[in-house]
């Protein structure tokens, strides 16, 4: 029996990925993590349109913190701009200092806890300009539980094409 290839999970432009990834890793410099909302359309699949930096709905966040921290009040201003742009919230992506595996923290407190969405480790608090292969994909199952993918599989999952 061959290997079964699954359809990606999220499309992105490639300007528009790495525009992310230049801009992750400015907005931690290197020693703190960072993150944003990736904002788009689930319907026919999961698109990401444009993303919402974490230190745009909170700027104290990097002054307080080395790692991300969101509150209900931050989490509120990203559905505003959901709400103003007809867009949603279709996955999220944070940087961690080293691989790309879920810290505890991560896989305990999802930023959306909604069956399926999808959230994205970028590696080296994206210094290293990571290619798709070199993301960690994680996909919440609901229940605390959790899919994640690596490597060739974290490449196959993110589509980068023009939209």
């Amino acid at each position: 029996m061959g290997a079964t290839t699954l359809p990606p999970l999220l499309r992105f432009t490639p300007a528009l990925y790495a525009e992310l990834i230049r801009e992750l890793a400015r907005s931690g410099e290197g020693v703190s993590e960072s993150g944003a909302f990736l904002l788009g359309s689930l319907e026919p699949h999961r698109r990401v349109l444009e993303y919402l930096l974490y230190e745009s709905v909170a700027p104290e966040m990097a002054l307080e913190y080395d790692y991300v921290v969101l509150t209900g009040n931050h989490m509120a201003i990203a559905w505003q701009r959901c709400e103003q742009t007809g867009l949603q919230v279709v996955a999220d992506i944070h940087t961690h200092p080293g691989l790309p595996m879920q810290s505890r923290s991560d896989r305990e407190h999802p930023i959306v806890s909604i069956p399926g969405h999808v959230a994205l480790i970028a590696p080296y608090f994206a210094q290293r300009s990571p290619a798709p292969a070199d993301l960690g994909v994680h996909r919440f199952l609901g229940e605390g539980q959790w899919e994640s993918h690596f490597g060739g599989d974290a490449q196959n999952l993110l589509e980068l094409s023009e939209i």
